[in-house]
């Protein structure tokens, strides 16, 4: 019982490795820790156990802010939080408390030595992997997001994936427990901490190459205008608030100079991003709304364009949607969030549960296409909040492809969820090496580089707009 609780702990230790503290140094304690764990354990319900009281710590403190959702005003699950902040880490601590019951299947000894350290790092890698992929996937807080601090390092990302630079990160921070072992051969020791500082220098090498390789355009012919209103969540859809929120973005979007949102002369196209649910379907349906659109982007020297995240119905079903629409008013692309959140925006077996989601009606439908809009040469990829923590749901054909990505992380306070979901977009950036627009309600926006590093942000409880050209 004493080594569960100091699992526990470890684990609990080991989230500081994760956004807004980075501290890589943290998680090579605790992933040490692990192994040394388990790898001395006498049995595989034991390791079993270590393995699920690590991860619980590890999301527990990782993931705390997950239940702010519930404590938004007016919300009739309140009463949930404690099943939501101990729930989700109890759901996910499984999976590495499974591998590392294999592990102990696999060597059944009690010593710790080279075969068993590649077996451990080996198998928490795919145990990470198949919680990001598995039943809808939740890759959130992978080890490898350590390493934004460290930018290059960051960079090995675009390889392959995150994946990739998980393995490593496991293999790299576990390895002061195999030389540290009194009984490891001093051959073995000498071989791996040459390979692992090889792999090391050789990745920080790639990443500063491939991060000074990569800049903004010169002669700029496309520009985004990022708009964070920062509406609290408890007043974005009360009733008499609609109108007021509606003008408080148009007022933020008008063109002004000589301001932020000036642009340069050789634009040839401006985008202003509005944020998830920035509009909802009963204020599309009037006319006098789209004529303020109109007018707003029409303020612009330029063609502009409006890509706004959009609560959108059909008659019959919800839609959790990004919709573009022109200087003329009119709608003329449309995008339905395609990767829903599981009791968030729909609720799993709701045949049985028989509750809402967390959105407060019987939720959104999926949509089907996985699609791109497209602006002449100018193609850009929308995906909305959530979607963009998951490496493989998208693919980016040219260089002339932007992310847009619109969130509402309102939700979760200011806490450590909106600068997670932060790191993870940065990550994306480098993975596809292709500018991501990030446009947030209460924050925190940011206009993100090839190489995941930020351009322009606006912190979170801000309002403001950010203005990139490319």
């Amino acid at each position: 019982m004493k080594k569960a609780l100091f699992l526990f702990l470890l684990g609990a230790f080991s989230a500081l490795s994760m956004a807004p503290y980075n501290i890589w140094s943290a998680l090579c304690v605790g992933l040490c820790g692990l192994y040394i764990c388990v790898a001395r354990c006498p049995s595989v319900k034991k390791s079993f156990l270590l393995g699920f009281m690590f991860s619980l710590g590890y999301f527990t403190f990782s993931l705390y802010w997950i239940g702010n959702a519930l404590l938004v005003e007016d919300n009739p699950y309140w009463w949930a939080w404690p099943f939501a902040v101990i729930g989700l880490p109890a759901i996910l601590a499984p999976f590495t408390a499974t591998f590392c019951a294999i592990f102990k299947i696999i060597k059944p000894g009690h010593s710790i030595n080279l075969s068993g350290y590649i077996l451990f790092c080996t198998l928490l890698s795919v145990a990470d992997f198949c919680r990001g992929t598995l039943f809808t996937g939740f890759p959130w807080n992978l080890y490898a997001y350590t390493w934004i601090g460290i930018p290059q390092i960051a960079q090995v990302a675009s390889l392959w994936n995150v994946y990739l630079l998980n393995s490593l990160t496991i293999l790299w921070l576990t390895l002061p427990a195999l030389l540290l072992n009194k009984n490891t051969p001093l051959v073995q020791k000498y071989f791996m901490a040459l390979f692992v500082l090889a792999g090391i220098v050789a990745s920080f090498m790639y990443g500063s190459h491939k991060t000074r390789a990569i800049y903004p355009s010169a002669s700029p012919d496309t520009s985004f205008i990022i708009v964070q209103p920062n509406i609290l969540q408890a007043e974005k859809w009360k009733p008499e608030n609609r109108v007021p929120n509606f003008q408080h973005l148009i007022d933020l979007s008008k063109y002004n100079v000589p301001t932020e949102n000036d642009v340069p002369d050789t634009i040839q196209h401006i985008f202003v991003i509005w944020p998830e649910t920035a509009i909802s379907q009963d204020l599309l349906n009037a006319p006098w709304v789209m004529n303020k659109i109109s007018d707003m982007l029409n303020t612009y020297p330029h063609q502009a364009t409006l890509i706004a995240g959009a609560l959108r119905y059909d008659g019959k079903n919800a839609y959790n949607s990004v919709i573009a629409i022109n200087n003329q008013g009119k709608i003329t692309e449309t995008y339905d969030k395609s990767h829903l959140v599981p009791f968030g925006e729909y609720m799993p077996f709701d045949n049985i549960l028989k509750l809402s989601p967390i959105v407060g009606f019987t939720g959104f439908k999926p949509g089907t296409e996985k699609k791109e809009f497209a602006f002449n040469n100018i193609k850009i990829k929308p995906l909305i909040c959530y979607e963009i923590i998951f490496p493989d749901l998208f693919r980016i054909q040219t260089q002339q492809t932007f992310v847009v990505n619109v969130t509402n992380d309102a939700w979760y306070g200011d806490s450590a969820g909106p600068q997670q979901h932060l790191v993870q977009t940065q990550f994306r950036a480098i993975e596809k090496n292709t500018i991501v627009l990030r446009a947030a309600n209460t924050g925190v926006s940011a206009a993100i580089n090839k190489d995941g590093s930020i351009i322009s942000k606006i912190k979170y409880n801000n309002k403001g707009i950010i203005s990139a050209s490319f």
